[in-house]
């Protein structure tokens, strides 16, 4: 269905025709009207920071200091805690928004068709434009807004769409996440989700000296939940700024700015020049004033930097508004370090600023193929009959000093292949290529003991080269990550780092001495989080050490460095290791309720050794050590026994298992008990305990080593007892066949009995015979374990376990 998005073909003529024939002066308006949070922000839960979501299902906008506790992660996305930003809609470059404070209201809420809001400015401001902010929460929506003006009359527009936040064009800003309001649970949404849109308000020729009032909103039809956010203007003024803004001779620290005069020109230009986004004020303290011509230098500037330029006119004594003129980027600089694992940049042949790429044929491109860091890596290829692709660095200033080193991460698809570490006389003509030194690269990962590559370079590199990476045209693919330009160590890190001997609480770390030997020795320490100790570590002289750590079933960064004096010491290193679970894997056990099945189903296993459980020692019958990932936990009853068996998710009997229970807790387990399906009470795995601590909690790991059931089963448990009954002394002994049944079972002994009551293993009476009939028919019943207690007149019971298949 066609819609008018904003407002009359005439309006939206108007605004085109007024933003290509003068300057935009853009201003966000401060205005009150608010009613709802719909952002989260600040350290706590976010239901604490907000007051309603933006959609229909708990989701709400997020500020980039929001921490659900004040140990939570910093977030990377969000909107900015100070609510300022410049849009990124190319077609009104340099407007600008500032939201109201996340602490209280920030959002007018419009759920249904004719709910109402309004935004009252705290100036009264004359505009040739507006914009406002909004967002559809849970699909799209079309308002009306009216434009109330001082002088009492106002101005109304229709069908104005406002679309949902995902996906859809003309945003303000996009990829800055959102929270589940309830559970804390937060999305990034992929660095382009969710968006806040701009949507203008072209204020007609009549009405552009007004003052805006205030702008009242309404919803008219669509799903979404509309939210508006803020308002800024074009300011209307008399004294027009200049047009036609450029930017030259941009160097590292200077540029000159040229413009077009108005049709009347001014006595004088104030410019403004900044790398902040914030819009200037009428009294901030412009860059340059009193500017008679039309064009000026802008020095003092800081390499490799965006800036904003505002230029305003001053027409005898009226100032006009500052109006928003161009952005450029300063020149590279030289630099003295660099640090760069290109995750910032798009995956393609766009390579990072001050970088230079030279591909006739071949490839060399930024790749999300395994980095060694990140999300990023260069790749470069080139087959025997093509030209090698070239990559050339920033300028160092320090690139003659003698002393400093190239360090990165490589490997290459099929071993061994070189790559080529060398320098440019010209950095725009690859031909001028010196080698320094060829890199051997055996590795075909980043996780081998060895993929980083360091090069020394040597005083004899002119001042003024340019380092560079060249692969060899020998159809190998090369990758290389986390280039870093630095002062060579004056001590050098242990490399090759390996370990081994894992246990639950400890793991051997072993070490590769670096050629000049640390006349210290070394330390190790070891994290939860990659990041490097702060302080000193253990001592150890040679190149090994076992390191005790705290706790099973954990990841843990090893760290060794080189000690060269007693204050002289290297940067650390690291490998990472997982602790095993104490009995191979124990941790966190799903409870199981006594007189109850836990009917989830896992699965455990499909052959012997099968890869979907990680321990691959498990034999087919009884041992001391766990035997799957899977772990559960159940309490004693108060009768102090219980029986605990393995079931097919229907309540059958199942082969092939094996049943372990134990006491203790991970890191000291004590097996109680244990039973595979080679038993003889079925063709399951039983184990039924007596005498164990009431209350007590029970671990259970079990174990399923055939394909015959897809490895599929449940663990039932419950009260071995049934009933007080059951604690009297059993003087006669019944049993009852066969066993396992299908329909019918049979008692060998009818003399003297009262009754024959069978439970199932939840402890429900499922039948009950109140004769000594010795045939009893249990075809209605499921399969499963049962219990069949025969009470005899002299008041004894005789208990005995049946399964009906």
């Amino acid at each position: 269905m066609k819609t008018n998005r904003f407002f009359g073909i005439a309006s939206l003529a108007f605004l085109l025709a007024s933003s290509s024939l003068s300057a935009q002066y853009y201003y966000p308006v401060s205005v009150s009207g608010f009613t709802q949070d719909v952002i989260a922000n600040g350290v706590g839960n976010a239901n604490t920071s907000t007051t309603t979501s933006v959609d229909a299902v708990d989701f709400a906008y997020v500020a980039k200091d929001f921490q659900a506790t004040a140990t939570s992660p910093v977030l990377s996305y969000g909107l900015p805690v100070t609510g300022q930003f410049m849009t990124v809609n190319t077609s009104t470059p340099g407007l600008t928004f500032q939201l109201a404070p996340y602490s209280g209201s920030n959002a007018i809420k419009l759920s249904v068709a004719n709910d109402v809001g309004t935004l009252t400015f705290a100036t009264p401001t004359a505009a040739y434009n507006l914009y406002f902010l909004a967002t559809g929460g849970s699909g799209d929506a079309v308002v009306g807004a009216t434009v109330n003006f001082s002088d009492g009359t106002s101005q109304a527009f229709t069908n104005l769409a406002v679309s949902d936040w995902y996906d859809k064009p003309n945003f303000a800003i996009q990829g800055i996440g959102r929270i589940n309001i309830v559970s804390n649970a937060l999305e990034d949404g992929a660095g382009i989700n969710p968006r806040i849109y701009q949507i203008p308000l072209a204020i007609t020729a009549a009405n552009q000296t007004k003052t805006v009032q205030s702008v009242a909103f309404t919803k008219t039809s669509g799903s979404g939940f509309v939210n508006i956010f803020g308002v800024s203007a074009d300011k209307y003024t008399t004294c027009l700024a200049p047009t036609a803004a450029v930017v030259s001779a941009i160097t590292a620290s200077s540029a000159t700015l040229s413009w077009t005069a108005p049709a009347t020109a001014p006595s004088s230009y104030d410019v403004y020049y900044t790398s902040s986004t914030v819009a200037p004020a009428a009294a901030t303290t412009p860059s340059s004033t009193g500017v008679t011509g039309t064009t000026i230098s802008m020095s003092g500037l800081s390499a490799l930097t965006k800036y904003h330029v505002w230029i305003r006119s001053n027409c005898s004594g009226n100032v006009g508004q500052w109006a928003y003129a161009t952005t450029f980027k300063s020149a590279c600089g030289a630099m003295t370090s660099l640090s760069e694992n290109f995750d910032s940049y798009a995956t393609g042949t766009t390579f990072p600023d001050c970088w230079a790429r030279f591909v006739t044929t071949g490839t060399l491109s930024i790749s999300s193929t395994t980095p060694a860091s990140g999300n990023r890596n260069v790749y470069q290829t080139s087959s025997t009959t093509q030209v090698p692709t070239t990559a050339v660095l920033p300028e160092f200033s320090n690139i003659s000093a003698g002393t400093h080193w190239l360090k990165l991460k490589a490997r290459v698809n099929t071993a061994t292949g070189t790559l080529n570490v060398g320098y440019v006389t010209n950095p725009t003509d690859p031909s001028t290529f010196v080698l320094i030194q060829a890199l051997s690269i055996a590795n075909t990962n980043y996780t081998s003991t060895n993929p980083e590559y360091t090069v020394i370079v040597p005083s004899s590199v002119p001042a003024n080269a340019r380092l560079a990476i060249r692969n060899t045209a020998d159809g190998k693919g090369y990758y290389w990550d986390d280039v870093v330009w630095e002062a060579v160590p004056s001590c050098f890190p242990p490399t090759a780092l390996t370990t081994s001997a894992v246990t639950a609480t400890s793991a051997t770390l072993s070490w590769t001495a670096p050629t000049a030997v640390p006349a210290s020795g070394y330390e190790y320490a070891f994290t939860t989080t990659n990041v490097a100790p702060t302080g000193s570590g253990t001592s150890v002289s040679g190149t090994t050490a076992t390191i005790a750590l705290p706790s099973p079933s954990t990841t843990y960064y090893l760290w060794v460095r080189s000690k060269c004096t007693a204050t002289s010491a290297s940067v650390w290193t690291s490998a990472t290791v997982a602790t095993k679970a104490i009995n191979d894997e124990c941790s966190a056990p799903v409870a199981i309720t006594p007189g109850a099945t836990f009917g989830t189903n896992p699965v455990i296993a499909t052959t012997v050794g099968a890869t979907t459980t990680s321990d691959t020692t498990a034999t087919h019958s009884c041992q001391n050590t766990g035997y799957n990932e899977t772990w559960y936990s159940v309490v004693v009853p108060a009768s102090g026994s219980l029986t605990i068996e393995t079931q097919s998710a229907t309540g059958s009997s199942v082969t092939d298992t094996v049943l372990g229970v134990y006491t203790g807790s991970c890191g000291s387990l004590t097996q109680v008990g244990c039973d595979d399906d080679g038993s003889t009470d079925g063709l399951f795995s039983l184990v039924t305990l007596t005498g164990q601590t009431p209350g007590a909690t029970l671990l259970i790991s079990a174990w399923n080593y055939s394909s015959s059931t897809n490895g599929q089963f449940r663990i039932s448990a419950y009260d071995a007892t049934l009933s007080t009954a059951e604690t009297s002394a059993v003087k006669k002994e019944v049993k009852v066949y066969p066993n396992p049944f299908k329909d019918v079972i049979y008692i060998s002994e009818t003399k003297d009995i009262k009754s024959v009551t069978v439970y199932d293993v939840a402890g429900r009476i499922v039948k009950q015979l109140n004769d000594a009939s010795k045939e009893i028919n249990l075809s209605e019943v499921k399969e499963g374990l049962y219990m069949i207690k025969v009470s005899f007149k002299d008041g004894t019971e005789s208990v005995t376990k049946a399964i009906k298949k």
